[in-house]
């Protein structure tokens, strides 16, 4: 039999790995730590459903002879899964409404857009964010009673600007970017007469006003040496973290990792960027190697599913698009004592210290971005505003 607390850790596992959304996570975790604390009073530790159901009843006044609430229905919901999990059985996802929709007067307009950007070398998941942008715009002038995009005038884009103020600056400078290519793909495309895209002619950002977070390479040896690799999950975290701690793989490119993807006789790891779309090889070092051969035989579950990292509950297959393993880093971060204040710590962060690491290593400026799959220099810039001391020591000289 389970315990409630093997249980709930187990779930919220589970949480991670399909993609809940943080908010969810939260509510679901608020009402299985009150049902830890009703069974410490009553003095117990294993889970069956009767007692889920007192704790219910009791806790919440639920009388299931009549209609519940959303939030007691959550509730119920929140100790199904847990019954649904100590059965080894699928848990599956309750019916959410539906998000933000496109107002119907405005459905054709926003597909031509999406056409027109698939025309370009944009990735799927950068028209996804610019769709989404658009969306929130013309829900914004439907709400304000406009449903033609041609009775659009620079009054109603101030007050969109505005309603913006309180956005972070980066997020800001993105919805307006996108914002400027809509105006300019209406206008070349005679959708509206008004030329409003002038309004965006200087978009300000300042890309140095929040500095990438970076770990020493102490820090990350230290995460590593509290993963127990004696264990499925602990041999699976061992080997994303070690993706993106030597190799600096991006959090997507870890999560849609196929088996053909290795190229055991080459000795190199090759994959298409998810976010570039362009190739990059990388090395199969020895102790990669054994990670990963390590996790395949001994923690991987048996599935038929080409990718790497699978959950390791039913029903087995990939992780969903949304999940980034935010909680693998997290977790090991918690277990280490390191001091995150004012750092990020998601596994982008691992990228950003790899790319420090080695320019004090005094790899060359284009090794680095080669290793980190990036097209040119500039953008590899970026990751190395943490040390510019040794920034200005890779510099080129000045010929004289």
């Amino acid at each position: 039999m389970d315990t409630i607390e093997n249980l709930i850790r187990e779930a919220s596992i589970y949480l991670e790995d399909m993609g809940y959304s943080e908010g969810t996570k939260i509510r679901y975790k608020s009402c299985w730590n009150c049902f830890k604390k009703y069974a410490i009073l009553n003095n117990t530790y294993d889970f069956t459903i009767d007692f889920g159901y007192s704790f219910l009843m009791n806790h919440y006044k639920i009388d299931f002879d009549s209609n519940l609430t959303p939030y007691q229905r959550f509730a119920v919901r929140s100790i199904k899964v847990l019954n649904s999990i100590s059965k080894g059985e699928p848990v599956n996802k309750c019916y959410h409404r539906k998000g933000l929709q496109v107002p119907p007067c405005y459905f054709e307009i926003l597909k031509d857009y999406i056409e027109f950007l698939k025309k370009s070398d944009l990735s799927d998941k950068t028209i996804e964010g610019k769709k989404f942008n658009i969306m929130q715009f013309l829900h914004f002038l439907e709400t304000n009673g406009i449903t033609k995009i041609s009775n659009v005038q620079s009054k109603i884009i101030l007050i969109y600007i505005d309603s913006l103020r309180n956005y972070a600056t980066s997020t800001k400078v993105t919805i307006l970017h996108t914002l400027k290519s809509f105006f300019n793909f209406l206008t070349t495309n005679n959708y509206n007469t008004h030329q409003l895209s002038h309004f965006f002619l200087i978009i300000r950002s300042n890309k140095l006003e929040k500095l990438p977070s970076y770990y020493t390479n102490h820090e990350i040896q230290t995460i590593l040496s509290h993963v127990d690799r004696n264990t499925a999950i602990g041999r699976r975290d061992y080997l994303i973290l070690i993706l993106a701690i030597q190799l600096g793989m991006r959090a997507g490119d870890i999560r849609d990792l196929k088996l053909n993807d290795i190229k055991w006789h080459l000795e190199k790891i090759e994959i298409i960027q998810g976010k570039t779309k362009n190739s990059l090889q990388l090395p199969l070092s020895e102790g990669l190697k054994y990670a990963l051969i390590d996790y395949l035989k001994n923690g991987r579950p048996v599935s038929d599913d080409p990718h790497i990292f699978i959950r390791h509950r039913t029903p087995y297959g990939r992780f969903e698009k949304g999940n980034v393993f935010w909680s693998v880093i997290n977790k090991y971060l918690v277990l280490a004592k390191i001091d995150v204040k004012d750092r990020k710590r998601g596994l982008h962060a691992m990228r950003h210290s790899l790319a420090s690491n080695l320019l004090q290593e005094n790899i060359p400026l284009p090794v680095i971005s080669g290793i980190l799959g990036h097209e040119n220099s500039n953008t590899t810039m970026e990751y190395l505003r943490i040390d510019i001391n040794q920034l200005r020591m890779a510099g080129l000289e000045v010929p004289l």
